[in-house]
């Protein structure tokens, strides 16, 4: 048998048309003891919302930089999270995660109205916004004042390709923007009394809302979460930062980190509350393989399967149950297309197509059928 004829088909077919995973507190919750060493990678697009994503980070770009995320336990139902030097007070309360407020070398902030970082659960499409307003100081000689509004959503949900072309289904993505309006007046003397009853919660919604909207500068954090089931902490992590003056945005500066899921699991503690759903997302896995595996590849608007000819090219015989947009799309893991067959209207019936691959190296591939606006994912290994 000649070399570069040996396929394997993985996973026929997993079409993305499940809306992602449900985050929820026993699983997404921080736990007191854990630390996480999370890396500093190139910059991450977030790319656009909606559901059937697919994110390749198969090639990511590591940095030098890596930084410890550390959760302790403080009284009965305070959790403070360490990082970059800044000590971060989190409460949960209700449906909901808050920050109580923060401290570091340089400033010291006290939420009386805290700001929420997550509400549970959290599905694809959720959004919740809420106000708030905290006082602090700046190296003890500024006194700050600021307030805004946090909108919380799971805009996106689909597939990730991790670096080394393993792909994660039914990943969600969350995205958290915030809008800080913030002032700061000297000082005559030192003070960091920044109890509730020092400075009472004191602006309405509709204060805030002027604020952001007249003041001649505000800033504009943009955060981008994607969680794996059976993963407490997010795989990967975009924020960037804009200052808008004058109504002119200027980007203040971005970043992204990676926490992959085989470093969640050898630095965490056992996490029971997440083997236990991850064992259930393999078992449905497998099910649904088996199933898949005693017969075509079928769905409601198309029947389809793929084999390799004597040439060694991928063979695709497809039926379309009505008429509509069929595309056909082939990837490396690199992201370069190697094959495209733009959108085109067919009626109801057989068809077949031949993609030529026979010279190329051996390796991972994406094949992407899209029917309407539904996609079908292939994903290819080549010996």
């Amino acid at each position: 048998m000649r070399k570069g004829r040996c396929i394997i088909l993985i996973g026929s077919l997993f079409p993305l048309c499940i809306h992602g995973q449900i985050l929820n507190t026993p699983y997404n919750l921080p736990r007191s003891g854990d630390r996480l060493m999370k890396c500093q990678i190139a910059t991450i697009p977030p790319s656009k919302s909606g559901i059937q994503q697919i994110w390749n980070f198969a090639n990511i770009k590591y940095q030098e930089a890596n930084y410890e995320l550390k959760y302790e336990i403080q009284g009965s139902d305070t959790i403070i999270g360490i990082e970059h030097r800044t000590i971060y007070y989190y409460r949960n309360s209700g449906d909901s995660l808050f920050c109580m407020g923060f401290e570091n070398p340089t400033t010291f902030i006290s939420y009386q109205q805290p700001e929420l970082l997550f509400v549970y659960p959290m599905f694809q499409g959720r959004t919740i916004s809420k106000y708030f307003e905290g006082k602090g100081n700046y190296c003890n000689h500024f006194n700050i004042h600021l307030c805004g509004k946090v909108i919380v959503k799971a805009d996106a949900s689909g597939i990730l390709i991790l670096p080394g072309g393993d792909t994660i289904q039914n990943v969600l993505r969350t995205y958290t923007h915030k809008y800080v309006h913030q002032k700061m007046t000297s000082q005559k003397e030192k003070n960091k009394d920044l109890s509730l009853e020092a400075f009472p919660f004191s602006l309405s919604k509709d204060s805030i809302d002027y604020l952001l909207a007249n003041d001649s500068i505000h800033l504009e954090i943009e955060t981008w979460h994607w969680y794996a089931v059976g993963n407490r902490y997010p795989l990967f992590e975009t924020v960037k930062s804009t200052v808008c003056k004058l109504g002119t945005s200027h980007e203040h500066f971005s970043t992204s980190f990676a926490y992959l899921p085989h470093e969640q699991n050898y630095d965490l503690p056992y996490d029971s509350e997440n083997e236990e759903c991850k064992n259930r997302n393999e078992e449905q896995n497998r099910k649904m393989q088996n199933s898949l595996n005693r017969h075509d590849t079928r769905s409601e608007i198309i029947n389809y399967n793929l084999y390799i000819n004597k040439e060694g090219n991928i063979k695709i015989k497809y039926e379309l149950k009505q008429n509509n947009d069929i595309s056909l799309l082939l990837y490396d893991l690199e992201g370069r297309q190697l094959f495209a067959k733009s959108a085109v209207s067919q009626l109801s019936g057989h068809y077949h197509e031949t993609i030529q691959i026979e010279k190329q190296s051996r390796g991972k591939y994406l094949l992407i059928i899209i029917v309407g606006d539904k996609k079908y994912v292939e994903k290819i290994v080549k010996f």
